[in-house]
């Protein structure tokens, strides 16, 4: 072999070791850069909570519903209905009521609220003025929930254990009744027309065709139960005596998504979060976000009284 082709394979051969390292490095530098990303990804995922309000004295927990504007309503299950933007501002939206209940708003964006001491549900107006919408026909009433296409109003009888039907004349009708209903609480439509109710008294959501025809649907927690919501394709449910929220997925799939079981306030992320008796609960219109109110006591009974509104991010930001 000549000089010159020995040079040469030198060349050569400390070429190709300098691409293997190179290769070597910038493989084991991509997949460095992958496996940041898809932590980072997966932190940004995680479900996260964080309280919208101080802790608010002297209220307890009714429900929760928003409007098209994204404005929360809180109803605080005595005389008071608080309007609060996304920031967290908090005003007294109405006040009278009788045990201020589950709520809901309607196609003009009014809200009706009902009074479960009071039998009946109250209609309050973009500016907070009031009028009596329901006031006999009802029993115990909690949730509300409306059919979008029809007008009319859904409404959970708590002492009764039915779900009556408030036409658009205002009209009040039974429109089920169930051994199954153990306090129904919550209610909601999904996006096929068919209502579902989560019980207070146990830890069951039921399925309520168009017919009035009640079946169970899922098992949910080891307790009773607050209320309910739906967005898109799945319900999100607060287990009020278990400290938890719950996703529920059309196919009857249930999943903890917030909360572990031990009572407390702590905002955060994964199991790290706690949550104490979370009642009423609702989606953000704009999406990815839920507000549910919770009572900060020992146990649903004790005194004093004392509420928290937040903010769960069930996705990043846009």
């Amino acid at each position: 072999m000549s000089n010159a082709s020995a040079s040469h394979l030198v060349v050569q051969t400390e070429t190709l070791k300098s691409r293997a390292l190179f290769y070597s490095g910038s493989g084991r530098a991509l997949l460095f850069v992958l496996a940041l990303l898809f932590a980072t990804v997966s932190v940004r995922a995680e479900i996260k909570i964080r309280s919208l309000t101080n802790v608010i004295e002297g209220h307890a927990v009714g429900g929760v519903t928003v409007d098209l504007v994204g404005n929360i309503y809180v109803a605080d299950f005595g005389d008071t209905v608080w309007k609060i933007t996304p920031e967290g501002k908090r005003d007294v939206f109405a006040s009278g009521f009788y045990g201020a209940s589950g709520n809901a708003i309607d196609h003009e964006g009014n809200l009706l609220q009902s009074n479960f001491y009071g039998d009946s549900i109250t209609k309050i107006d973009r500016k907070g003025q009031m009028k009596p919408f329901v006031s006999s026909g009802l029993s115990g009433p909690v949730g509300i929930t409306l059919n979008r296409q029809t007008g009319d109003v859904y409404v959970a009888n708590c002492r009764s254990n039915s779900i009556a039907k408030i036409a658009t004349d205002g009209t009040v009708s039974s429109f089920a009744k169930s051994d199954l209903f153990s306090c129904p609480n919550g209610i909601s439509f999904d996006r096929d027309g068919n209502l579902y109710v989560v019980n207070f008294r146990d830890n069951r959501m039921l399925k309520v065709d168009p017919s009035g025809f009640v079946a169970p649907f899922a098992t949910i927690s080891k307790k009773g139960l607050g209320h309910l919501c739906f967005n898109k394709d799945r319900f999100y449910v607060t287990a009020f005596e278990s400290h938890e929220i719950y996703e529920v997925t059309l196919d009857g799939t249930v999943k903890r998504i917030v909360g572990n079981g031990k009572r407390g306030i702590v905002d955060g992320a994964g199991a790290k979060a706690r949550l104490s008796f979370p009642n009423g609960i609702a989606f953000n219109p704009w999406g990815g976000r839920l507000y549910i109110n919770e009572y900060v006591n020992d146990s649903a009974g004790s005194l004093p009284r004392r509420t928290i509104i937040r903010e769960i991010t069930l996705e990043p930001a846009k």
